[in-house]
């Protein structure tokens, strides 16, 4: 749906063209907009351990619901993309992506977190572990989405074994309708 600019008016008629054009159409644009700004999004996490296979892409599985307006998440790895979410008239929002994750300390080789819509990346951030400390990462993403796409987090580490990723957040936010 797009917006159609006002013509100047003169002593012509109006038809119902015009009314559906200029009238009906632009309030429904102006609608879809409106429902665009309502807050929607959905934020979960994991402040237990997971033990994350070496050399391995893992998605996260979420334990905790922080927060969910719009019925985004039920349980497990993934966040669904609720039909409500979608405003009238559109067909996919832009969403902003945050994750964070926690690796245990272990200083060989490297740490990873991946932001997925339908199993395909849309983000990822590596860095070398960290020689003293655990290892925290942060990753920022935005792409757009439709009713039904999936969302997920998948870590990755390569410390020769299992290392345990100690704690993962995963926010997904509509940002605004797009297409």
């Amino acid at each position: 749906m797009s917006w159609t600019s006002p013509k100047t008016w003169g002593s012509e008629t109006l038809t119902s063209s015009d009314m559906n054009t200029y009238v009906r159409d632009d309030l429904l644009y102006l609608y879809g907009i409106a429902q665009g700004v309502v807050f929607s999004g959905v934020q979960v996490s994991r402040s237990t351990d997971q033990s994350i296979s070496d050399s391995t892409e893992t998605a996260v599985s979420f334990t905790t619901e922080n927060l969910d307006f719009g019925g985004w998440w039920s349980s497990g790895t993934t966040v669904t993309v609720p039909a409500g979410a979608i405003p009238s008239g559109y067909t996919t929002v832009a969403v902003l992506i945050f994750c964070a994750a926690r690796f245990a300390t272990n200083a060989t080789g490297r740490r990873g977190i991946t932001a997925l819509k339908n199993a395909s990346s849309v983000g990822t951030w590596s860095i070398t572990a960290l020689p003293s400390d655990q290892t925290d990462l942060q990753l920022t993403a935005v792409t757009t989405v439709a009713s039904g796409d999936t969302l997920t987090m998948d870590v990755y580490q390569s410390s020769g074994g299992a290392l345990a990723c100690k704690e993962a957040r995963f926010t997904v936010l509509r940002y605004a309708p797009a297409t």
